[in-house]
C-alpha cells in the first residue's frame, strides 16, 4: 500500500481521532487540576498571576491594599489595637495606621523606613497616596464634600439594601504598610514555584493543542475517503440534517461544558466535598468533545459530497421561497404581458372593449330601472350574474384565441406534430381543425422531401460505387495502351486522352461518394488533438509544386507556437487540399495567395484569400452547394464539389466554414474552438 493508501486507511483515521480526543483530555485535565490546586478559596492561594516579574506582583499589591482597607474598617468600627493585632497575626509584613486619636500596628513604622522596603504604600492626610505598586487607588475624591476619603457599605433601616457611604479622611490620617526583602522572600519563592508549574502546564497544554490541530487538519482532508477510489463515502450519522447536526453539537458540548464550569466554580469556592466529581466531569466533557468532533467530521463529509444544500432545511426553505417568488413574479409578468397584448393588439382588443362596453351599459340600465322600483338588491344580484357569465364567455374566447396564436408560432418554429384539441365550439374549433390539417400537410411534404433527398444520396452513392470497377479497368487498359507503340500514331494520343478523362471521371465519382457519405451522416469522424499551424504548413508543402507551376505567390502568416484544435486530421487535410487546389485552378496568375492562422476569442482561425481570374457574380452562400461553380462558363476543370466537400468535412468535425466575396477577392474562413479552452 502506498503512502496515500496508508493515510486514507481506517486505522490511520482512528488513530488520529483518538489522538485528538487524547490531547484534549490531557490538556483539560492538566488545566483544571492546576486551577483547582492554586485557585481554591477564591484564588487566595494563587500567588503567581501571570506577571513577568515579581516586582509587578498582583498578589503583593492585593496584600498592601487589603491591609490598608482593613485598618480603615477597624478605625471605622472602633476596634482596639490589641484585637486588630490578634486578628492579623498571619500578616507577613509590617503595618502602622493612625486616624484621629486611634492607632493600630505591629511595628513603629516611619515613612522613611517604609520607603526603603521592597513593597510599600503610604496614605497621608488629605488622601495623598504614595506607593511603589500601582493599580489600587486607596483614596477617592468626593465632589460634594470637596475632600479625599473612602466608601463603606451601609444598611438602611427601612429597605434592608446596602449602599456606599463616603467618609472623608481626618486631617491626621496616616497609613503605612510594607514588605521588606526578607518578608517578601517566602512569597517570592512561592511565586517562582507556581510560575514554573503553571507555565509548564500551559506549555504542555499548548503542545497538546497544536498536535490536536495538526491531526484535525489531517482528518479534514482524509475523512470520507478510502484508499481504493476518489469517491466520498458517507456513514449513517451523515444522513442527519445539517440543523440537527449543529443542534446536537452545541447541545452536547454546551451541556458538558456548562456542567464542568459549574463544578469548577464550586471547587474554587472551597467546596472540597465535590472534588470527587472532577474526574467524572472531565470524562463526560471528553466524551462530549469526541461526539462533537464526529459531528464536525460528518458535516465535512457532507460538504465534500456536495449534499450540504440538499441536507440543510434552512437553505432548502430559502431556495423554495426564492423559486416561489420567481414563479409569482413570472406569473405577474405573464399576466401583465397578456393584458398588454389584449389592450394593444388586433381585433381581439376591439371585441373585448365593445363587449365590456355593452355589458356596462346593460348593467347601468338594469340598475337604473330596477333601482327606481325599489329593487336595488335584485338589480345588484342580476348584474353580478350577468357580469360573471359575460366574463366566463370572454375568458373562454380569449383563451381559444391565445391557443390558436401559440399553435401558429409552434408550426412556424418547426413543431409540425403539434395538435390543437379541446377547443371551444364554433369558429375556434374550425380554425384548430384547419391548423392541424396544415401541420399534417407540411409534415407530409417534409417527409417526402427528406425521402427524396435520401434516395438521391443513395443513388449517387450506389452509382459512384458501381462505376469504380469499370473505371478502374478503363484506366488500367488505357494506361497500358498509352505505353505501347500503336499504329496509326494518333492511337497513342487517343489512349492518353481516354486515360485523362477516365481519371477525371474517377475523381468525380470519388467526390460524389465522399460528399454523399458525409451529408447523409454515414461518414466516420475520428477526432484527435491537432495543431492548426502544423496542418496549414503540411498543406502548403504538399501543394508547393502545383502552386509554383501555377505562377502564384503564397504569403503565409503562421505562428511558430502550437494552436491545438479537436478534429479529424484526414478530413481537414482534404479540406486544405481542396482550398489550395481551388486557388491553383481559379486564382489570377501572377497574384498572391494569402494564408493565415491566428487565435481570436478562444477560437483557431484559418483564413485563405486569393484574387479570382474571372468575374465572380455568384452569392457567397451558393458557392458551397453541390455542383455549383464560380466559373459559370465551366472553362476550367472542376466538378463543383470541392467547396461543398470542404464545408461538409469542416462542419462534421465541429468547425465553421464561411465564404465571402469582395469584388475579385475570394476569402474562405475556417474556425474551430481552441482545444483545452472549451469542452470538446
Amino acid at each position: 500500500m502506498n503512502i496515500k493508501g496508508i493515510l486514507r486507511s481506517s486505522a490511520a483515521k482512528l488513530i488520529a481521532f483518538a489522538g485528538i480526543v487524547g490531547c484534549f483530555a490531557g490538556a483539560l485535565f492538566l488545566t483544571e487540576n492546576t486551577i483547582t490546586d492554586f485557585a481554591a478559596d477564591n484564588g487566595s492561594n494563587m500567588v503567581y498571576r501571570f506577571e513577568s516579574d515579581f516586582a509587578d506582583s498582583y498578589y503583593m499589591r492585593q496584600q498592601l491594599s487589603i491591609m490598608c482597607a482593613q485598618m480603615t474598617n477597624a478605625f471605622e468600627d472602633g476596634m482596639d489595637a490589641a484585637e486588630f493585632s490578634r486578628q492579623h497575626t498571619d500578616f507577613a509584613g509590617n503595618y502602622f495606621g493612625r486616624m484621629g486619636d486611634k492607632t493600630v500596628g505591629n511595628d513603629t513604622l516611619t515613612e522613611a523606613a517604609a520607603k526603603n522596603s521592597a513593597f510599600y504604600v503610604i496614605v497621608r492626610p488629605g488622601g495623598d497616596v504614595e506607593s511603589n505598586v500601582y493599580g489600587y487607588p486607596l483614596a477617592v475624591y468626593d465632589e460634594e464634600t470637596d475632600s479625599y476619603g473612602y466608601y463603606t457599605e451601609e444598611d438602611t433601616a427601612e429597605e434592608g439594601w446596602k449602599f456606599n457611604k463616603f467618609h472623608p479622611y481626618p486631617s491626621n490620617t496616616l497609613l503605612l504598610v510594607r514588605f521588606t526583602d526578607a518578608q517578601a522572600a517566602p512569597i517570592k519563592s512561592e511565586w517562582e514555584t507556581q510560575k514554573t508549574q503553571i507555565t509548564g502546564v500551559l506549555h504542555r497544554a499548548i503542545v497538546l493543542t497544536c498536535i490536536a490541530l495538526v491531526l484535525f487538519v489531517y482528518l479534514l482532508f482524509v475523512t470520507g475517503r478510502k484508499p481504493e477510489d476518489e469517491d466520498v463515502h458517507l456513514v449513517t450519522i451523515d444522513r442527519l440534517p445539517v440543523e440537527v447536526n449543529v443542534l446536537c453539537f452545541w447541545a452536547v458540548l454546551g451541556t458538558a461544558g456548562g456542567l464542568n464550569l459549574a463544578l469548577m466554580n464550586e471547587l474554587l469556592s472551597n467546596a472540597d466535598d465535590m472534588s470527587i466529581l472532577l474526574a467524572p466531569s472531565i470524562l463526560f466533557f471528553v466524551a462530549a468533545f469526541a461526539f462533537a468532533l464526529e459531528l464536525t467530521l460528518s458535516l465535512v463529509r457532507v460538504i465534500k459530497n456536495r449534499s450540504f444544500v440538499k441536507q440543510c432545511w434552512s437553505i432548502r426553505f430559502i431556495l423554495w421561497c426564492w423559486r416561489t417568488f420567481i414563479k409569482v413574479c413570472e406569473c405577474i409578468r405573464h399576466s401583465f404581458g397578456k393584458l398588454r397584448r389584449m389592450l394593444f393588439r388586433g381585433y381581439k382588443t376591439r371585441n373585448v372593449v365593445l363587449l365590456f362596453t355593452a355589458y356596462s351599459v346593460v348593467l347601468a340600465f338594469l340598475a337604473a330601472v330596477f333601482g327606481g322600483v325599489g329593487g336595488s338588491f335584485f338589480a345588484f344580484v342580476f348584474g353580478a350574474v350577468w357580469f360573471l357569465a359575460a366574463g366566463y364567455f370572454l375568458i373562454k374566447r380569449i383563451t381559444g384565441f391565445e391557443r390558436i396564436v401559440d399553435a401558429l408560432r409552434r408550426l412556424r418554429a418547426g413543431d409540425l406534430g403539434f395538435k390543437l384539441t379541446d377547443m371551444p365550439e364554433g369558429v375556434f374549433a374550425e380554425m384548430a381543425e384547419d391548423i392541424n390539417s396544415l401541420g399534417d400537410g407540411m409534415q407530409a411534404a417534409l417527409q417526402n422531401e427528406v425521402r427524396a433527398e435520401r434516395m438521391k444520396s443513395e443513388l449517387i452513392t450506389n452509382v459512384s460505387h458501381d462505376l469504380k470497377t469499370p473505371l478502374t479497368s478503363i484506366l488500367n487498359y488505357s494506361d497500358l495502351l498509352g505505353k505501347m507503340d500503336l499504329t496509326p500514331e494518333e492511337a497513342n494520343d487517343y489512349a492518353r486522352i481516354i486515360y485523362q478523362k477516365g481519371l477525371r471521371l474517377k475523381n468525380l465519382t470519388s467526390d460524389l461518394f465522399d460528399i454523399s457519405k458525409v451529408q447523409s451522416g454515414a461518414e466516420q469522424i475520428i477526432s484527435e488533438r491537432l495543431d492548426a499551424c502544423t496542418l496549414a504548413r503540411q498543406a502548403l508543402a504538399e501543394q508547393d509544386k502545383a502552386v509554383q507551376e501555377s505562377g502564384l505567390t503564397v504569403k503565409a502568416a503562421i505562428p511558430e507556437r502550437e494552436l491545438p484544435i479537436w478534429a479529424d486530421g484526414r478530413k481537414l487535410s482534404r479540406v486544405m487540399e481542396n482550398l489550395i487546389g481551388n486557388c491553383v485552378k481559379y486564382a489570377l496568375k501572377g497574384t498572391r495567395v494569402f494564408l493565415s492562422v491566428a487565435e481570436e476569442n478562444g477560437r483557431a482561425i484559418i483564413e485563405l484569400k486569393n484574387t479570382a481570374n474571372y468575374e465572380m457574380d455568384f452569392a457567397a452562400d451558393e458557392i458551397t452547394e453541390r455542383f455549383v461553380r464560380g466559373d459559370a462558363a465551366r472553362s476550367t476543370e472542376g466538378s463543383g464539389l470541392g467547396l461543398a466537400i470542404a464545408k461538409s468535412y469542416t462542419e462534421a468535425c465541429g468547425g465553421t466554414f464561411d465564404v465571402s466575396v469582395d469584388g475579385d477577392q475570394f476569402k474562405v474562413r475556417i474556425s474551430f474552438p481552441v482545444y483545452g479552452m472549451t469542452a470538446k
